[in-house]
């Protein structure tokens, strides 16, 4: 979709046409959910306990799930419309 693509945005921009929807850099900004999630805190905006950055190892995983509770949803930080995500009801997933 054009009307979220942060090239697209800009360029409309370069070219002295007037974008109706958010910036090229809140498109980025918003598009990877660990810099979203980052704007939110920053905001002031409460957010869901989870992770303050990227787990790419399974035992930090486990650690935080413990910390958390189950069930979690676990996201991409580039999945968007609902692209990368994965529910979790039992640790034993989490390897999956």
């Amino acid at each position: 979709f054009l009307s979220e693509n942060p090239a697209f945005a800009r360029r409309c921009q370069q070219e002295g046409i007037i974008f109706i929807g958010p910036s090229a850099e809140v498109m980025l900004t918003m598009g990877d959910k660990i810099k979203a999630r980052e704007a939110m805190k920053k905001a002031g905006i409460p957010v869901v306990p989870g992770t303050e950055g990227s787990i790419s190892d399974v035992k930090e995983a486990l650690k935080l799930i413990r910390e958390i509770g189950l069930p979690v949803m676990i996201k991409a930080a580039a999945g968007g419309g609902g692209k990368g995500m994965r529910l979790v009801n039992h640790e034993v997933e989490i390897e999956k």
